[in-house]
């Protein structure tokens, strides 16, 4: 079983699971009587998150009784699921034993996904550590994010509202109809492309087209989309429609052309060509698309033209309104300027009085200035000495805290150099995969070897049974025979009479063998059943075990008490209250 052991340690240590071992001396190796309830649930929870990745799986027990329970149950149910038939409940993770933790782990352990290793990693040997855990993880998330259908944002939390009871229609669909992307314009001409580029400049992107008028981000650009699919679908089937006219004013031309007989072979070929060129419908396509361009690129022209004049009428309706604004601030003044100089001995006196005014206002504020600034002043030197002794006392704390770091840094070194050197021992002298999967097919033949003795043994049981059953029936026949032949016989013979009664007196005293024949061996088998149950007693830990269970009850009755407690307090609060 220690080699059963090690293997299932290898691979909890292959999948990521973090083993921590006790405090029982480095002599002692690490197995799985040294799984605490905490590590088995973690190694449980890890085992079942691999095989399936899209549950929830608890990871560590709380230090609630009621919760621990709880959690317990809920691994044992998940792992029921997962088609575990043994004998499994929260007694399983709160007191484990090896043999029912044996079973569980090499349950989880054949139904882990059978992944490929890379060349590298299998030359090497490395475990995998944080790093590659990581990226299984985000590998997993974006192969499950890729198969999911994809969603618009208008619909999506929908399945959320209907569960908490909310209308499904109150996410708005409000796209932005004149929705304008500058980069979306196509054509082969240069000219159209420079003037294109030398104008998107002006044009305003999409998110402040969307932001200018409150609109959604996503349904405006499929309102786009939708709207350019259905354009480009009318200009082909209006491109239809002309190639289909310009194929039938050909034809009635051609008609009228072979009416007139009157003009020359040669003109008739160059004017039959010319008429050829005319009405083919790539040409006029071409010449319109010419033509399209040319409107185009004057009416850009003239668009820049006309920008740059509302450029300088805007610059010059700025600077005129400075000006405006300058000269009605001269304005005022001149006029202020005028009142004063139109009486000036009154106005000389209410200026005179105003200044005094202002200035015993002054003597005033600067009074009550100084009554409310000596108080602001000392509670300002009272705020800094508090703030100097707060960062004086945050300082040293965090002096301390540098040397305590530094310690248990200086520590962890030391303990990263001692694993390094255990490592590098281990590694040594561990044995190699080949070892462990010889020793698993050698286990595997003793395994088959041992089935087809069972086979064998119950082939023999079948075959003795019925021989049993049809000796057994013979000696039946023949015991009514004889006793027959002697009942009819023992009427007129006194030695048939005494050999009659012989006869049933052995035909009992056989029926008394073979019942104690197989009340012995239904005792035996008993005996053995008791045995191996003692056996697997045994090594479950009893003692341990009722140990813990008495410990919780304990811990769960202070809980109660405490309760009472409560409970009590409360209703005396009420009664007096």
């Amino acid at each position: 079983m220690d080699e059963v052991d090690k293997i299932i340690i290898h691979s909890l240590k292959q999948i990521g699971c973090k083993l921590e071992t006790e405090d029982e001396g480095d002599d002692v190796p690490f197995g799985l009587q040294h799984f605490t309830p905490n590590l088995l649930v973690r190694a449980v929870s890890k085992c079942l998150q691999e095989i399936n990745t899209t549950i929830t799986v608890p990871k560590s027990l709380p230090e609630n009784m009621a919760q621990r329970f709880t959690i317990a149950t809920q691994l044992a149910e998940m792992c029921g699921s997962c088609g575990y038939r043994g004998d499994i409940g929260y007694q399983t993770f709160l007191y484990p034993n090896v043999v029912d933790v044996r079973r569980l782990f090499m349950f989880l352990i054949e139904h882990l996904p059978k992944e490929l290793e890379s060349a590298t990693d299998r030359q090497r040997g490395e475990e995998k550590n944080d790093f590659i855990l990581l990226i299984k993880d985000i590998k997993q998330k974006i192969a499950t994010q890729m198969k999911a259908p994809w969603v618009p944002q208008y619909c999506r939390g929908v399945a959320n509202r209907k569960a908490w009871g909310c209308s499904s229609q109150s996410i708005p669909f409000d796209p932005q109809v004149s929705l304008n992307i500058p980069g979306s314009y196509e054509g082969n001409n240069s000219q159209t492309q420079r003037n294109i580029s030398s104008i998107s400049y002006q044009i305003p992107n999409v998110f402040q087209q969307i932001a200018e008028s409150d609109h959604d981000l996503i349904s405006s650009v499929l309102h786009k989309n939708s709207i350019d699919v259905y354009n480009c679908k009318e200009l082909s089937l209006e491109g239809m429609r002309l190639c289909l006219k310009e194929s039938t004013n050909s034809s009635n031309n051609s008609r009228i052309m072979q009416t007139e007989p009157t003009v020359n072979a040669s003109q008739q070929a160059i004017i039959s060509k010319k008429i050829v060129k005319a009405f083919t419908p790539l040409e006029e396509l071409t010449q319109e698309v010419e033509s399209l361009k040319l409107q185009n690129d004057d009416i850009l022209n003239k668009r820049q033209v006309a920008s740059s004049k509302l450029n300088n009428l805007r610059q010059q309706q700025a600077n005129t309104l400075a000006i405006t604004e300058q000269l009605r601030k001269d304005m005022k003044i001149h006029e202020r300027c005028c009142m004063v100089l139109e009486n000036p001995d009154e106005n000389l006196s209410k200026l005179k009085d105003l200044i005094e005014k202002t200035k015993e206002r002054r003597q005033t504020l600067e009074t009550q200035w100084k009554s409310h600034r000596q108080p602001a002043l000392e509670k300002i030197n009272e705020l800094q000495t508090l703030r100097q002794a707060k960062n004086l006392q945050n300082i040293q704390e965090l002096r301390t805290i540098i040397k305590q770091l530094e310690t248990t840094l200086k520590g962890k070194i030391s303990q990263h150099v001692q694993l390094g050197e255990e490592l590098k021992k281990a590694s040594s002298t561990s044995a190699p995969r080949k070892e462990y999967t010889r020793r698993i097919h050698e286990f595997i033949c003793n395994i088959r070897k041992q089935r087809n003795d069972i086979y064998k043994i119950l082939d023999d049981t079948r075959d003795l049974q019925k021989q049993l059953n049809s000796i057994s029936a013979q000696l039946e026949r023949q015991f009514n025979y004889t006793d027959d032949l002697l009942f009819q016989s023992a009427k007129h013979d006194l030695h048939a009479k005494q050999a009659y009664k012989f006869l049933a007196s052995l035909h009992a005293a056989c029926n008394e063998i073979s019942e104690l024949v197989s009340q012995t061996g239904h005792s035996t088998k008993e005996i053995r059943d008791l045995e191996i149950q003692i056996d697997r007693e045994r090594m479950r830990n009893i003692a341990t075990s009722l140990e813990q269970i008495s410990s919780d009850i304990r811990s769960f009755e202070t809980v109660i008490k405490s309760l009472q407690v409560e409970i009590k307090q409360m209703e005396n609060e009420i009664t007096t209250g």
